[in-house]
């Protein structure tokens, strides 16, 4: 096999599958809450040959907290990933499923003082923006729910 034809079969190998840039472009924007613009900013962009989408969160509601979040494909896994890094130290990652909205549902569990955590995260693409709304299960309870946003385009 040429030098040549090995390069290609390696990059062939490491792209990713068009539909997984697909489901991952609504991400990309800069968004904010209506009526939070002077202190909500979530700016998403592509990375690395449109295989992740990496979103920089500037949250002044109460007081300054930054976090960045990147969203992708694991090729090995199988599914879209969630990782999230925040200026507190803390971080997560969670495991996402494309969903009949065409957006992305991600599962996520954390200990608290109050036992196991399980959350369903849903985002999906709206006429204005984004939607994102969050579940929660206590300790294998009923589903309740967290709430909801809707992140509209920031003005240029």
């Amino acid at each position: 096999m040429s030098v040549l034809a090995i390069a290609l079969f390696a990059a062939a190998a490491n792209a990713h599958p068009p539909e997984v840039e697909q489901q991952l472009s609504f991400l990309v924007g800069d968004w904010t809450i209506k009526g939070l613009e002077a202190n909500y900013r979530d700016h998403c962009t592509w990375f690395d040959a449109r295989s992740f989408v990496i979103c920089d969160t500037a949250d002044r509601r109460r007081g300054e907290h930054h976090s960045i979040a990147v969203l992708g494909w694991s090729a090995a896994d199988g599914h879209y990933t969630y990782q999230q890094y925040d200026d507190s130290g803390r971080s997560r990652t969670e495991p996402c499923y494309a969903n009949g909205e065409k957006g992305l549902t991600c599962l996520g569990e954390r200990r608290t003082k109050d036992g196991l955590v399980q959350t369903r995260s849903f985002i999906w693409p709206t006429a204005t923006g984004l939607g994102i709304r969050q579940e929660k299960s206590v300790n294998a309870g009923p589903w309740t729910d967290v709430g909801r946003v809707d992140y509209v385009r920031r003005a240029p």
